[in-house]
């Protein structure tokens, strides 16, 4: 379950295949994540993905007591009060799925809740990729560079000594 940054993040490089493409995950959105992200080129090939059935969009069943309280609950707190990760957070503890975030906030709430292995991010999402043979390292380094949220990714790697690479091992 993705959240609308990692939607955006790789749908801006045109890059979206490279997560919904994976062999080991599925990826699902929900239309909250649909509704937020709405400029191109991101919009598009969500989407598309979405209309090719290779992106799941999932709803919550608020019939369902458990789903109906974990999204009042999300949507109770100011940080994500109506927004997609209200959704997603709910979604993914009602239903055990790993959230794709990169946000902070987002992050440590599905790791609270779900434990850190449930806890997935542009970087995660790369190495995968790798490591199933849907792109190569070279290609990865190269698209991570050009991320919205590469730059960021690339410092924090760097001040820890490491490299994309390095990762994969």
């Amino acid at each position: 379950m993705v959240d609308a940054c990692v939607v955006i993040t790789f749908g801006n490089a045109d890059a979206l295949d490279v997560i919904t493409r994976l062999q080991r995950h599925e990826v699902g959105v929900c239309p909250r994540v649909v509704n937020e992200v709405t400029k191109p080129p991101a919009a598009e090939a969500l989407r598309d993905a979405v209309n090719q059935g290779i992106v799941g969009q999932l709803s919550l069943d608020l019939t369902d007591a458990t789903e109906r309280s974990n999204l009042q609950r999300f949507d109770s707190r100011p940080a994500f009060r109506n927004r997609a990760d209200a959704e997603v957070l709910a979604l993914a503890i009602s239903r055990s799925y790993i959230v794709g975030s990169d946000e902070t906030a987002v992050r440590r709430a599905a790791a609270e809740e779900l434990g850190w292995e449930m806890v997935a991010g542009t970087l995660d999402f790369l190495v995968w990729a790798v490591r199933e043979g849907r792109v190569a390292l070279a290609q990865a380094e190269v698209l991570l560079e050009t991320l919205d949220v590469g730059p960021s990714i690339i410092e924090t790697l760097a001040r820890s000594s490491k490299t994309f690479g390095d990762l994969l091992n």
